[in-house]
């Protein structure tokens, strides 16, 4: 008994250096890709639980594959000494209810605080409500998600496990002899986990080919010509912006900030506006090179660049062994014969080919190789899901609802993602269990003893060491004991067939998703390059938050509500509530000398941390007007 306290002790233990471990890389996450001009330290607190959550859950499963591993001694195939009934259930039950507690938790995330905190971010852009209103507005959106759980819940109450009176084996006999009042949570971590399979399908597969490649291929060169050309283009406007207000006289009014221009045409004013927005996004360009070529990774690139090749190289190796250990379990599934279809194809066959379970079970003896194997694998397959997410965006059907970007996502994409990278994550328990290293995952490294003595009926190898078997599900229920990932998965799949076969299909879907991928990025590498262009800022060619906000200060409208919220934190402007006329905070006059000298409106300088455009008005749509808005 006191044996297995130890190795209870020891596996709690590095659990707890790996949660500390992922809580750090989820705090590492969040802040690389938050806004950092739109940073909400409520929804930065729920990405990052969430995340730390979700990746300490999936962590926990090598920890169980652990535990299960030493009940059995190798050598004999037999039970060690100290691993009575009663010692097998206190430690199982320890993971159990840690399980309990991690996907009760997961579910309240993903039905209440995760949609909670985005719609109490929606809310911050009306300044006139209250604390109390504003919580109480979010918590009424947020009613829905409870009610899809609440009917979830009682689906699962009130559905009828299935009996399967045609199963044969020991385990799946004892599990369904369990199945009455588990069907509830089941029936929900079930439809968790599938949806997280969706998400893996739409995600994880195209990623699990772009990272390698990207890796591999690295950065495209800074091409030396831009710089410069782009200062050209900038003076070229300048010179135009000049033109144009040459040909008025500057009128000024009593303490203005700025001189409005006297009987300026409309089609002046719509091309003043046009210029200056393209000043802007001319100076965030040149901005932007400057500071890629001043980061330290492009200093540092010759020392950087062989380990992104040595870990494309890793990431490529990984890749096709899941899409091989994933197509080996699924053809096996289909030519499985324990009940097909009617038991969510359960698998059970153990001569198909499998390398990662393979791999797994060679290092499962020597703990904890196989932990940090196993929660490599899962990290891998976290960032090639969100290396999706950033290649696919976060969209519905054709829809791009929100790019996930470096120090450029905003709160309410944060929330998103952290959605579907928490619901995959689910996905991935599922995966894991049963296609990419089942017998790893149901028993680890257990093996027992199947031969016995004919005359006296004990179990005995010492002669016959060649029949000290690894575990599988047929083996006798008195001797292996399965892990309690795989005896929860089971237990959804016998419960809920239908669930079973989604995830079957799905399986499918998701090697068909990978080598469409694949071949889309071989052939549009070869027409357009492998590298990553360091200068891509989005198929829509999109500036940063903060030259978007200056434009549409220039333009005098905040059509959107993030365009108020974060222009108000960030000081640019105070809006009036009842004119919605924007004025700028701040604001420093130039003298009428300098404004006539310099001339107006050139250039675009920054003055202590807040844009100032010399001799314009305090109401710029006295200049410029608005675009694709109504005119003045």
């Amino acid at each position: 008994m006191m044996e297995g306290v130890l190795q209870l002790f020891s596996a709690w233990g590095a659990f707890g250096l790996m949660g500390t471990a992922l809580l750090g890389f989820s705090i590492f996450f969040t802040l690389y890709y938050s806004d950092i001009q739109d940073r909400e330290p409520f929804a930065m607190l729920v990405t990052i639980l969430a995340l730390t959550l979700c990746l300490s859950t999936v962590a926990l499963f090598p920890v169980d594959i652990f535990l299960v591993s030493r009940v059995m001694d190798p050598l004999t195939g037999l039970r060690n000494e100290w691993a009575t009934d009663e010692a097998i259930n206190y430690i199982q039950m320890s993971v159990k209810i840690i399980y309990y507690i991690a996907y009760g938790l997961i579910a309240g995330f993903c039905f209440f605080w995760i949609p909670f905190a985005y719609f109490y971010f929606e809310e911050l852009a009306d300044e006139s409500q209250t604390l109390i209103k504003r919580l109480w507005v979010s918590f009424r959106y947020t009613i829905f998600f409870v009610i899809v759980a609440c009917t979830l819940l009682l689906t699962g109450l009130l559905m009828g496990p299935d009996r399967h009176e045609g199963i044969d084996l020991d385990l799946l006999r004892k599990l369904l002899t369990d199945l009455d009042g588990a069907g509830a949570m089941a029936f929900v971590t079930g439809v968790l986990a599938l949806a997280g399979m969706i998400i893996l399908v739409l995600y994880t597969a195209p990623g699990l080919s772009l990272l390698p490649l990207h890796l591999l291929a690295g950065s495209k060169a800074l091409p030396s010509a831009h710089t410069s050309d782009f200062h050209v283009q900038l003076a070229v406007n300048r010179e135009r912006q000049h033109a144009i207000l040459r040909q008025y006289s500057p009128r000024r009014h009593f303490g203005g900030g700025g001189g409005a221009h006297q009987g300026m045409s409309e089609r002046d004013r719509q091309a003043m506006s046009e210029l200056a927005q393209e000043e802007l996004l001319l100076e965030h360009r040149t901005r932007h090179i400057q500071r890629l070529r001043d980061s330290c990774f492009h200093r540092c690139h010759f020392i950087i660049r062989p380990v992104q090749i040595l870990l494309g190289l890793l990431g490529a190796v990984l890749s096709f062994l899941l899409i091989g250990s994933i197509a080996s379990t699924s053809i096996g599934q289909t030519n499985d014969d324990i009940c097909g279809a009617p038991c969510g194809y359960i698998f059970s066959a153990r001569d198909m080919p499998n390398p990662l379970n393979f791999a797994l079970l060679k290092l499962s003896p020597y703990f904890p190789v196989d932990y940090v194997m196993i929660v490599m694998i899962i990290l891998y397959i976290f960032c090639t899901t969100a290396k999706g997410l950033i290649s696919l965006g976060i969209r519905i059907l054709w829809v791009n609802l929100y790019k996930f970007r470096r120090h450029a996502t905003p709160p309410q994409g944060l929330l998103a993602g952290t959605m579907l990278l928490m619901l995959s994550l689910a996905g991935l328990s599922y995966s894991l269990t049963m296609s990419v290293a089942p017998e790893y995952s149901m028993f680890g490294s257990q093996k027992y003893c199947n031969y016995t003595i004919p005359d006296t009926g004990v179990r005995d190898c010492s002669s016959q060491v060649s029949l000290i078997i690894p575990c599988h599900i047929g083996a006798p229920s008195g001797l292996c004991v399965p892990t309690v990932t795989s005896v929860t998965i089971l237990k959804i799949i016998l419960a809920t067939p239908s669930l079973g076969v989604g995830f079957f299909y799905l399986q499918w879907s998701f090697l068909a998703m990978f080598l469409l991928a694949l071949i889309y990025n071989l052939i549009r590498g070869c027409v357009n390059g492998f590298g990553v262009d360091p200068l891509d800022e989005g198929e829509d060619g999109e500036e940063d938050l903060e030259d978007m906000e200056t434009r549409r200060l220039l333009q005098g409208n905040f059509e959107s509500d993030d365009a108020r919220r974060r222009t108000k934190r960030r000081g640019l402007l105070a809006v009036d509530k009842d004119d919605q006329t924007p004025k700028r905070q701040g604001y420093h006059e130039t003298d009428q000398d300098q404004g006539q000298g310099q001339g107006q409106g050139q250039g675009l300088y920054r003055q202590q941390g807040q844009y100032d455009r010399q001799g314009y008005s305090q109401n710029p749509r006295a200049y410029y007007g608005t675009v694709g808005g109504a005119r003045r």
